[in-house]
């Protein structure tokens, strides 16, 4: 299988029967959650002013973040395609003081190409990558207070239709990114000390910054741990598991688990933090579409203290695995962790003010 290349800080059918909902664990979080507030979008949003040259220099928008949501608007146009590219749109804004953020893009034709991209760039180069699913493109992570480029990046080697999209930044609050509750366990990792604790690691990650590199595993045998849930709109469940304390096997983690999930019908964002305690350890998780073990969907927010929270677009009636890595920077594995999963069905924001 060849290799992807991932800018760090990094198809199954309709749901069947059997694959349960989890009614049971309604979000206490939805309301208060920064998402909600997409019909709160600035009037004033910049429109794009040089096609011609933003693939290349960024656009200055004037925009700076304060706190308050700012908005670009601008065309993925197909009159220019170089190869696959179809198009790529740059804008520039600042952060100021450093703030925790979600940046969003919206798109609902977006889907007439094979590929769209959202990308948050610093001096040093790309922070995060986020790819288009269900009209909607989103990371969240912490911004250093300074300058940033927001790119556009459209690929499909036959496209023909222009099409309009605009990009958010707004607030974020991580700690109501599906925080832990109490009782919502549903699935339980099934014990693989026979295997060596090798039977669910599906996908090796190596960090060669400022890239990652995720690619499948050599073991043929290795398979997602099916936990057979869907994850609903509005709806939460969780995961229970165990890093184990065994030597790497070439990348940069010890143990990998990998999990099986599908979204619900209208579901297209997924919030996901890992949670553990106890030790020096130090747990990633990241979201990859099945069978897709090269491309992970979203970047982790941050590295937080016992725990790490990954926000991604996604399709609805779909199936996604959740991976979780403890790094070979730990020192004290085995330990236990949770995985909480919500679904949400965020809106698209209009394209022009």
């Amino acid at each position: 299988m060849p290799k992807s290349w991932l800018h760090v800080m990094l198809l199954a059918p309709a749901l069947v029967a059997g694959c349960g909902g989890d009614d049971s664990q309604v979000l206490v979080d939805g309301a208060t959650a920064p998402d909600a507030g997409s019909d709160g979008a600035p009037a004033d949003c910049h429109p794009e002013a040089d096609d011609s040259r933003n693939g290349s220099t960024s656009e200055p928008t004037g925009a700076v973040f304060a706190g308050q949501r700012i908005a670009v608007c601008g065309n993925v146009d197909v009159d220019a395609p170089s190869g696959d590219l179809v198009d790529r749109d740059l804008y520039q804004v600042t952060v100021t003081p450093s703030a925790p953020v979600v940046v969003r893009l919206s798109a609902p034709l977006g889907g007439s190409v094979d590929r769209l991209e959202l990308i948050v760039r610093d001096a040093t180069g790309p922070r995060s990558v986020a790819r288009l699913r269900a009209g909607n493109a989103v990371t969240a992570l912490l911004l250093p207070q300074g300058e940033y480029t927001l790119g556009v990046e459209a690929h499909d080697e036959d496209a023909v239709a222009s099409f309009p999209y605009r990009i958010e930044m707004y607030a974020d609050n991580p700690a109501l990114r599906c925080p832990p509750m109490a009782g919502g366990t549903i699935h339980a990792e099934v014990d693989e000390s026979a295997a060596g604790h090798r039977a669910n690691d599906v996908i090796e990650v190596r960090q060669q910054p400022p890239i990652l590199e995720a690619m499948a595993t050599s073991d043929s045998d290795d398979e997602p741990d099916e936990t057979g849930q869907a994850v609903t709109a509005g709806n939460r469940f969780a995961i229970a598991g165990s890093s184990a304390g065994v030597t790497s096997a070439g990348d940069e983690y010890r143990d990998r688990d990998t999990f099986s999930l599908y979204t619900g019908a209208t579901t297209n964002q997924l919030d996901v933090r890992v949670v553990w305690s106890g030790g020096i350890a130090d747990l990633d998780v990241l979201v990859f579409e099945a069978g897709k073990p090269m491309d992970p969907m979203g970047t982790p927010a941050a590295a937080l203290i016992g725990e790490e929270v990954v926000v991604t677009a996604v399709a609805p009636q779909s199936e996604y695995w959740l991976w979780v890595g403890g790094s070979r920077r730990s020192t004290s594995l085995p330990v236990d962790y949770t995985v909480h999963v919500c679904g949400r069905e965020i809106a698209a924001a209009p394209e022009t003010p």
